[in-house]
């Protein structure tokens, strides 16, 4: 290979991990496609550099909470969290409303699913498309999503 094609080679592989690195923030309006209860209609999140943790802003109410984070493959990511001492109440009483959702960063796709304990009751679930945030301060991140 010619001292010219190693140095395409070598900047292709510096894009690439500049890509991969940029852009650790989401913004995501979803959709209930079944169940009877709440799900959010809009998130952020923040992944941590290495994508081993985030952060999740529930729009409707401004909060934010950590996420358990498990990678699935080279491009998706399964986040679980909950949103406590939120007035939201489930039928089955349950103050504390949970879910756990499945992000694509290759197609920016998300489906989500609200948790709940009770036996034999259709888990609300719901799917939606994202927006990848390039490079903005996490104050400047929050107050676009608001918008």
């Amino acid at each position: 290979m010619g001292l010219l094609n190693c140095g395409y080679v070598a900047l292709f592989f510096t894009l690439a991990g500049a890509a991969a690195a940029a852009g650790s923030s989401f913004r995501c309006n979803l959709e209930p496609i079944s169940g009877d209860t709440w799900v959010p209609s809009r998130i952020a999140i923040e992944f941590s550099d290495d994508f081993t943790a985030a952060q999740i802003t529930d729009a409707a109410f401004g909060v934010s909470v950590p996420a358990k984070v498990v990678r699935r493959s080279r491009t998706s990511y399964a986040l679980s969290w909950s949103l406590p001492g939120l007035a939201v109440l489930m039928e089955s009483g349950e103050a504390e409303p949970r879910f756990r959702a499945v992000l694509n960063t290759a197609n920016l796709k998300m489906s989500i699913q609200s948790i709940r304990l009770e036996e034999g009751m259709q888990l609300p679930r719901g799917s939606g498309s994202c927006k990848r945030l390039e490079s903005l301060s996490q104050l400047a991140q929050y107050q676009t999503y608001l918008q």
